[in-house]
């Protein structure tokens, strides 16, 4: 008699801890792109790899693993993304130059927002000219 009740009981049990624990893995998943831009790194792209790797059941990230020069130091960046049907993966270049915004964990600096060298030349440009403007005019 009791283990008719007992066991559903734990059947349900276990389901329910299943479930959150599901939730909170996908959670964790889609916020996987997103980095803290505490600090930023500057440089040439040396060496560019891209990968997959699996997260949490059928649930994996796309990872791209970057190598920066700067001056005589290399500093490995990586960006990744939750990999989703609308995903839209960025494209590097060998040899362009891009400013990383995010933040150092370890000896590798993960970075969510990033801007190469034309468009950053483009965003000073404007961002002087709009300092010298007054309101109004």
């Amino acid at each position: 008699m009791i283990t008719a009740i007992a066991i559903p009981l734990l059947f349900l049990y276990f389901y329910y801890v299943t479930r959150k624990e599901r939730k909170q893995f996908y959670n964790k998943w889609l916020q996987i792109g997103k980095v803290a831009e505490e600090s930023f790194v500057k440089g040439t792209i040396v060496d560019i790899r891209e990968k997959t790797e699996r997260y949490y059941y059928h649930y994996s990230i796309y990872i791209i693993d970057l190598l920066l020069q700067h001056e005589n130091e290399k500093i490995a960046a990586r960006i990744q993304f939750p990999m989703t049907d609308s995903l839209q993966k960025p494209s590097f270049q060998i040899g362009e130059t891009i400013i990383c915004y995010g933040q150092w964990k370890n000896r590798l600096f993960l970075f969510a927002t990033y801007q190469t060298a034309s468009t950053v030349s483009e965003n000073l440009v404007y961002n002087i000219d709009q300092r010298h403007r007054r309101q109004g005019e």
